[in-house]
């Protein structure tokens, strides 16, 4: 077994939309990475190279709420950077270790954690006393530029992880060192743009009873397709029919870039996505401040039909009955939200915000709230005046919601691109109980914090760098495990957070 050790950092549709729109995206981007950032120049990052605007539109059934018409039209240059990856080659349980995270501020409970029901088994691990080092430790190897891990709802130890261009969803057992030949789903995804493919996934929440899926994935280079899948077998849960699919939402996309990906469902059991701006440096097309379209927002939908649509508005949407809003709309202001995550125990949810030229930031996620995109990067003025002086999650004068921290792109700690992160809910470390775990695509910097509701008592630099390059996601499964993917080193690879 392998171990690196850390010194740690500073503490501190669906309705009709027939859209022609053309724009720029600096996507900072490695090794033909996802989450869009670093605009800092313009239109076009160092290796110059451009991609043409998509002008297709897509109908989709939806929600009886009325169609609404968008057409609209710029032009403009995407470009990619591209850096090398550090490669280590290992079996599965590589280790990776830090010093211990300190936290203050938040009582631990040393009782068992982790989400526990009447089909989920006992938490495997024995609780850790006090506070050790944190590390990641290798669970499988192989995979195709993996941009998602969740755990199976009933089987914590069975792991689902998504390949963004083969458009595979594999299965990992337990034991399985190295990515399985075979797929639980396998769709057709767009290769062309970098930041296209498969993107999110999520289990109904009655799954296993009841057999459906959820995925968000583009399926030509012009269009993010939210769409539910059922198992081929009820009692099978290896795989899901492929002819299955029921489209609940089809967006067209101006850009190759700023799709957003996440898709989840939140407590209340209703579908939360996640929509980029579209793309473009300054968002030319103003759709992080508009209510009149879905791009550069948090959604919030029923997945079961109602109406005659696809998927239904649940009624205490902020903006159902809002002239000129669309009524899926959960909060707005945002440029291009990658990941998100649900507190399983609180419901808080954490968002991760891609910037542009300066500033990366983490949010809480409310309902009607403006987060300040494009005005806004992080605290602080994006373009014009404003007011930059409200607290973490405060309402500036302006009525933007502030984030509860940011980074900036350039210095100690900084980074170009956020991997929002999760929660840890895991029994086997109390102490961590609660704490938010994020990272960041470029610098391959992995951070934790914790959020009391009004401060964020802790924000941690926990490794720098991380044992493999492009942190690309996190997720959990129903012990309240934490896990991390990466592009680079082993072939794409999951690890485990676990104490050292």
């Amino acid at each position: 077994m392998n171990t690196y050790v850390f010194l740690p950092g500073p503490r501190s549709g669906s309705r009709r939309r027939a859209r022609a729109l053309t724009s720029a995206a600096a996507a900072c981007l490695v090794a033909l990475a996802l989450p869009a950032c670093g605009d800092s120049s313009g239109d076009t990052e160092s290796d110059g190279s451009t991609s043409s605007p998509s002008t297709s539109s897509e109908t989709t059934a939806g929600p009886a709420t009325g169609s609404t018409t968008e057409a609209e039209t710029d032009s403009a240059t995407s470009a990619t950077t591209q850096t090398s990856d550090a490669t280590q080659t290992s079996s599965g349980g590589m280790t990776t270790t830090t010093d211990a995270m300190t936290e203050t501020g938040v009582e631990t409970d040393t009782a068992t954690t982790g989400t526990t029901g009447p089909d989920i088994p006992p938490c495997p691990h024995t609780p850790v006393d006090g506070e050790p080092g944190i590390g990641l430790e290798m669970v499988a190897g192989g995979f195709d530029r993996p941009v998602y891990v969740t755990g199976h709802p009933t089987m914590p130890d069975t792991l689902y992880v998504l390949e963004q261009k083969s458009g595979s969803i594999k299965i990992l057992n337990p034991g399985d060192n190295m990515a399985p030949p075979s797929s639980f789903l396998t769709l057709s995804v767009n290769q062309s743009e970098n930041e296209m493919g498969l993107l999110g996934f999520a289990f109904h929440p009655d799954f296993p009873e009841d057999p459906r899926v959820y995925v968000n994935y583009n399926p030509d280079a012009s269009t993010t397709r939210i769409s539910e899948f059922t198992l081929a077998d009820p009692e099978d849960h290896t795989v899901a029919d492929p002819n299955s699919e029921r489209v609940l939402l089809s967006v067209d996309q101006p850009f190759g870039n700023h799709n957003g990906g996440m898709i989840d469902f939140g407590p209340d059991g209703y579908l939360y996505i996640s929509f980029g701006d579209g793309g473009a440096a300054n968002d030319p097309l103003n759709s992080g401040q508009s209510l009149d379209t879905l791009l550069g927002k948090i959604l919030r939908i029923d997945v079961e039909p109602g109406n005659g649509g696809e998927y239904s508005i649940p009624d205490d949407n902020p903006f159902v009955g809002q002239p000129g809003a669309e009524p899926e709309i959960w909060a707005y202001g945002l440029r291009n939200v990658w990941r998100f995550a649900f507190d399983p125990e609180t419901g808080v949810l954490y968002a991760g915000d891609v910037g542009q030229g300066e500033w990366e930031e983490v949010s809480i996620i409310e309902p009607g709230e403006n987060y300040g995109w494009n005005e806004m990067e992080g605290f602080h003025c994006f373009q014009g005046i404003c007011d930059d002086t409200a607290g973490p999650h405060e309402l500036n004068a302006d009525g933007l919601r502030a984030p509860i921290i940011d980074y900036p792109h350039d210095g100690p700690g900084s980074g170009k691109s956020i991997t929002g992160g999760t929660i840890y809910r895991s029994c086997e470390v109390p102490a961590w109980d609660g704490v938010y775990f994020y990272a960041d695509f470029v610098s391959d910097r992995v951070w934790t914090l914790r959020w009391d509701g009004a401060n964020v008592t802790d924000n941690n630099l926990v490794f720098d760098p991380a044992p493999e390059s492009n942190p690309s996601s996190f997720g959990t499964n129903a012990w309240g495990d934490v896990y991390v993917t990466f592009f680079g080193g082993f072939g794409g690879a999951v690890y485990r957070v676990v104490p050292q």
